[in-house]
């Protein structure tokens, strides 16, 4: 389920930003470019975020960003991003994240497949440990696929 849906494209490893938000934008737009969710989608994640604060990092180093499901995502999407430096939140108490996933639904439970699949990923540790120390876009890909 997630190699069909985390392809190659919706993956960037070691990437700059300057903070949550830009973090947010990266992921969002990683979606945007592939034509997964419109633009105005990213800002309704960074809503998410600024309403509810970073709740969605969901285990140490890993983010999961997402926004409201709706007209403005196409299909359930996802993508990935890996950053060169970790990314702190400085307005919750200076949380930090190594990579984050950006994540789009079209409404509240076609995706709810998709979450599962989430689930398991995050839950191997040879993954978690190859995403949070600059693994390659390659290896990841490589990886997903058992997924």
């Amino acid at each position: 389920m997630i190699k069909d849906i985390l392809t190659e494209d919706l993956i960037l490893t070691d990437a700059d930003a300057k903070d949550w938000r830009d973090a947010v934008r990266l992921c969002g737009e990683l979606l945007a470019n592939q034509g997964k969710v419109n633009e105005a989608f990213i800002q309704t994640m960074i809503d998410v975020i600024e309403t509810y604060g970073p709740y969605m990092i969901l285990v140490e180093g890993v983010a999961f960003f997402h926004g409201k499901p709706g007209s403005d995502v196409k299909e359930a999407c996802l993508s990935l991003v890996t950053f060169k430096h970790k990314i702190v939140f400085d307005d919750f108490e200076n949380q930090e994240i190594d990579c984050a996933f950006g994540f789009g639904a079209v409404d509240s439970d076609s995706h709810m497949a998709m979450i599962m699949s989430l689930a398991s990923l995050l839950q191997d540790t040879e993954f978690i440990n190859l995403i949070r120390n600059h693994g390659l876009k390659a290896e990841i890909a490589a990886m997903l696929k058992k997924y």
